[in-house]
């Protein structure tokens, strides 16, 4: 096995882990930007959408109301644990027009020029080889169709300056785990570079941020575990987890307010049009 296998194997168990809570505690900020990463698609009536790494649906269910009962919505995620939640929540919902598929989003089996649009909440930045990974979107999309994603800024705030030093603090302490490079996708330039490169056209990027509150301390605990940052807590032996918490409730409770722990996401919604 490779290490890009070994990496994505790891990632997959990662969310598979997370999967029964993932995005259903705390303040549901996939949720919240993956309905604002529909609205930024500009989806038609009846189109045919598919959902890179569609989790347990932040963007497939919102995605399903644009396109209605004569449309079509199809997710795709890596991790089993995820396909067998959203496929259970589809199940109870009654949606005849929704499918969820366990698949690498840079191997997709999927027929060519059959998709008005893909959508991508939140993966890109996953993804070892994010140029095949594109490539292949831009292969399944209609002529004319369109990538619309969303990635994380590059953000130096005194909060995030906070949180690096003490994640940096921690990484002697951390046990090994199977890496590869990725893009970032992070900053606008980047953005524009590299779906250019692939052979994207008529390129947008917008910017967006939402501040979330957590009611206190063990929510946010709770919900760190829901999600990707779980894969660098899972690196943690229990001693060294329990410094670790501590000294991030200590965080925390520097920025608390009257509202609650706030989070503040910040947020780049990316599109780029297959050529006619």
């Amino acid at each position: 096995m490779t290490d890009v296998e070994d990496y994505k194997r790891h990632i997959s168990g990662v969310f598979t882990r997370a999967s029964a809570l993932y995005d259903q505690a705390g303040p549901r900020f996939f949720t919240h930007f993956g309905k604002r990463l529909v609205e930024s698609a500009r989806i038609s009536p009846g189109a045919r959408v598919l959902d890179v790494a569609c989790g347990r649906g932040a963007v497939l269910f919102p995605a399903l109301k644009m396109v209605g009962a004569s449309g079509e919505v199809v997710g795709i995620d890596i991790s089993e644990g995820m396909i067998q939640e959203i496929s259970r929540d589809i199940a109870r919902r009654g949606l005849a027009n929704a499918t969820a598929l366990k698949m690498d989003a840079e191997n997709l089996e999927l027929p060519e020029s059959s998709f008005d649009t893909v959508l991508c909440g939140l993966v890109l930045f996953f993804l070892p080889n994010l140029e095949r990974a594109l490539a292949g979107f831009q292969r399944v999309l209609k002529p004319g169709g369109w990538l619309v994603a969303s990635t994380f800024q590059q953000v130096e705030d005194e909060a995030s300056k906070r949180w690096d030093a003490l994640d940096e603090s921690f990484k002697d302490s951390l046990k090994a785990a199977p890496k590869a490079e990725t893009a970032k996708m992070n900053s606008e330039d980047e953005i524009r570079q590299v779906l250019s490169r692939v052979g994207f056209m008529e390129i947008e990027v917008a910017s967006d941020q939402e501040t979330f509150y957590f009611h206190d301390e063990e929510e946010w605990w709770q919900v760190a575990w829901s999600h990707g940052y779980r894969a660098f807590l899972e690196r943690m032996d229990t001693d060294v987890l329990a410094k670790y918490k501590k000294e991030a409730m200590d965080l925390i409770l520097h920025d608390k307010t009257a509202r609650g722990i706030p989070d503040t996401w910040h947020l780049y919604y990316s599109r780029g049009k297959k050529p006619s």
